[in-house]
């Protein structure tokens, strides 16, 4: 308890530091990302709202029967930006001013502070372990649960990590030819869409692939998770993901892509500032956390890689960036269908910090059992 309550007690202190260095950063040289195009050719959406199912159909009976009709081996649950276990490159910093630290006691620090996010956050942008636990009882023994932590911190050099380490996750716990289906919350997206060129052939899989040798994981490592993954079907279902990263044409030729919005209105579109307080529009922050709006990072050689992936990936930090992005209000990636879904959180006085801008309603019990089943019968009408 006192690892937890200094661990956030440092997490507070050092992300205030961390948005003050955000909200005074100068403009610079990017890549530009195409924000314009509202409704993607290559994409498709339907609106829905919201409901709890009719009769006596119990969703946590329902949702482990179509697991196994659609012989999916082990599910993942990975959380989004700020609920991990170094949400704000406190222990990276640490690690890197003491390299001598033991790694047990660097672990023991990154349980500590996923303990407190699980505390504090419980349902709220984040997949409490409780929840999934009950859902795992009523599965056979055969579906496999996992709950994946990875640091959460909000910048292009964690999500390379991110996905490093959630492929090494998947090649560890699953076979050959198992079939896997993986649940992202917010930038957790960002993770599968660089997975997804990972295991392409693309002009972009060169770029990441020499990034992360250079400065990640060896080569034949690298190359053996490539061929494991590749092995391993895999579908991917995004919650309130922000239009960042782009997907793999190639792989998602193969492989299913849903994306979950919480979005209110006819038109694709996201809300006004002015709306959010009463999150009328639905989800602020998946329109929000575009290009741009990444945090600065305080360890210099985790600065310096930024940079350079920017050139990879687009442009990470920059207000400049970011006040024109935020203006298109974009839903629909470029890939994928997506279930733009009024999840009724819309409220006549404010109720912004509550639902986190309607971004932290995805992963509430109700919600997101909802969300499973949806996606379940969505699979299972396009096998």
């Amino acid at each position: 308890m006192i690892i937890i309550l200094f661990s956030l007690c440092i997490q507070v202190v050092f992300f205030s530091y961390l948005f003050a260095l955000w909200l005074f950063n100068t403009s610079k040289l990017e890549v530009l990302q195409d924000y314009s195009d509202i409704i993607p050719k290559t994409a498709s959406y339907e609106l829905l709202e919201f409901e709890e199912l009719e009769g006596n159909l119990s969703i946590e009976k329902e949702v482990p029967r179509l697991l196994e009709e659609l012989n999916y081996s082990c599910v993942y649950f990975v959380h989004g930006t700020f609920v991990g276990d170094d949400p704000f490159d406190i222990i990276s910093f640490i690690q890197n001013a003491f390299p001598s630290l033991s790694s047990t006691v660097v672990q023991s620090i990154r349980q500590g502070v996923k303990n407190g996010s699980n505390l504090i956050a419980r349902e709220v942008g984040n997949f409490h372990p409780k929840l999934l636990e009950r859902l795992q009882q009523h599965c056979p023994e055969n579906i496999h649960f996992e709950n994946f932590t990875w640091s959460s911190s909000n910048h292009h050099i964690a999500r390379i990590r991110g996905a490093v380490k959630l492929m090494r996750s998947i090649a560890k716990n699953t076979s050959k030819s198992e079939k896997i289906l993986l649940y992202g919350h917010s930038h957790a997206g960002q993770l599968f869409a660089l997975i997804s060129h990972l295991l392409s052939n693309d002009s972009l899989t060169i770029h990441l692939k020499d990034f992360l040798i250079k400065y990640e994981i060896e080569k034949e490592e690298l190359e053996q998770l490539i061929s494991q993954l590749k092995k391993r079907p895999m579908d991917f279902v995004t919650l309130g993901t922000p239009i960042r990263y782009p997907w793999s044409e190639k792989y998602l030729k193969n492989n299913m892509l849903l994306h979950f919005v919480n979005h209110r209105g006819k038109v694709p579109m996201g809300g006004s500032l002015s709306s959010s307080i009463t999150t009328k529009s639905g989800d602020y922050i998946q329109q929000w956390a575009v290009a741009g709006s990444d945090s600065k990072v305080l360890v210099l050689e985790d600065k310096l890689r930024n940079e350079e992936l920017d050139l990879i990936l687009g442009i990470g930090s920059d207000v400049t960036s970011l006040r024109r992005n935020i203006k298109f209000k974009k839903r629909l990636h470029t890939r994928g269908h997506h279930f733009l879904v009024d999840f009724k959180d819309s409220s006549k006085i404010p109720n912004s910090f509550l639902t986190i801008f309607g971004h932290g309603v995805y992963t509430k019990r109700d919600q997101l059992l909802w969300i499973i089943y949806k996606s379940l019968t969505k699979i299972k009408r396009e096998s």
